[in-house]
C-alpha cells in the first residue's frame, strides 16, 4: 500500500511543479506575443504606402527592394 501512496505523491508533486512552471511562463509568453503583435502592427503602418491596391501589378525590380 505504501508504494501506491508514494506513486500518488510523486504524481501530485509533478503536477504541482508543472502547474507552477506554467503559471510563470503563460504571462511571459502572453506579454511577448503582445509585444510582437504591436511591432508587426507598427511596421505594417510604416509600410502602408508600399502595399499595392487591387488591380496594380508588381514589377520584378520592386520585389527586390530591401
Amino acid at each position: 500500500m505504501s508504494e501506491v501512496k508514494g506513486q500518488i505523491l510523486g504524481v501530485v508533486l509533478v503536477l504541482i511543479v508543472f502547474g507552477a512552471v506554467a503559471a510563470a511562463l503563460v504571462p511571459a509568453f502572453t506579454n511577448a506575443s503582445q509585444t510582437v503583435a504591436e511591432r508587426i502592427e507598427n511596421a505594417a503602418d510604416d509600410k502602408a504606402e508600399d502595399v499595392t491596391t487591387e488591380g496594380e501589378a508588381l514589377v520584378a525590380s520592386e520585389l527586390l527592394k530591401f
